[in-house]
């Protein structure tokens, strides 16, 4: 009975404005939460690398050299991000329901998933800048650890990018182009499932990587080993991103 009320009401809204609406809201919410996850990520391995430095002076160029890396990684959640935000200003979108909760399902979907991988591959950057601050001979072992967590931290926010165009292009809501509350709610829940649901993993793999880093850095002969016990344990912290990436195409593809 609630619903039916509310889908009543929701036939005598102005869609083509709230639709406008919520382009501008999603893009906002997906380059403004874009933004949290890589600034901070570069941030701390930036002040990770100032450490280091100050530590060993004569290593300064090699530390630099992996600190422009390391956040040339973390930038590409923020970089996922962008585009998001441009794809939802600027595409034409049909005014409805359904198209305005996808469009901000999609702004959810890459701003949260932006969060947790910014963050996670700025945390193995900075554990790689202190660990080759501490042993600077290690610089090969280690970077090479950093770069193969940060691209497991990568993935959620790649997940979310699929999903948020997804929802963008929106061709399968098209097909309703009314005020079909459950279709709208479903696109929502997509976006907010997928979202939130890789800022864990990304974190969580950004200490798993970080925590590498340092053992590299510690015993260099044990590389092999390191990197072994980094992937599989960001392979298991990547479980749940791959759920939520699950569900939210059923919320897609399958509500109706």
């Amino acid at each position: 009975m609630g619903v039916d009320w509310l889908e009543g009401v929701a036939e005598g809204v102005d869609w083509t404005s709230l639709t406008m609406a919520s382009k501008y809201i999603a893009g906002g919410l997906a380059m403004g939460l874009g933004a949290i996850g890589a600034g901070v990520g570069e941030g701390y391995n930036a002040g990770q690398t100032v450490q280091s430095t100050a530590r060993q002076p004569a290593a300064t160029g090699e530390l630099v050299r992996t600190m422009l890396v390391g956040q040339a990684i973390a930038e590409t959640s923020g970089i996922f991000a962008l585009v998001v935000a441009f794809m939802l200003v600027f595409l034409p979108h049909q005014p409805s329901m359904e198209i305005a909760g996808a469009l901000i399902g999609a702004g959810l979907a890459m701003g949260l998933g932006s969060l947790g991988s910014g963050i996670g591959a700025g945390l193995a950057g900075g554990r790689a800048a202190e660990s080759i601050g501490r042993n600077p001979e290690s610089r090969g072992n280690v970077t090479l650890t950093m770069l193969l967590g940060q691209a497991l931290t990568t993935s959620p926010a790649v997940f979310s990018l699929m999903v948020a165009v997804i929802l963008v292009l929106g061709q399968q809501f098209n097909k309703y182009l009314g005020a079909d509350l459950q279709i709208a709610v479903a696109a929502l829940a997509a976006g907010l499932c997928m979202g939130a649901g890789a800022t864990g993993p990304g974190l969580g793999t950004g200490i798993a990587a970080g925590g590498a880093c340092d053992a590299a850095g510690r015993t260099p002969t044990a590389g092999s080993s390191i990197t072994r016990v980094m992937l599989m344990g960001g392979a298991v912290s990547q479980s749940t991103g791959i759920y939520s990436f699950v569900i939210a195409f059923i919320l897609i593809f399958f509500v109706k």
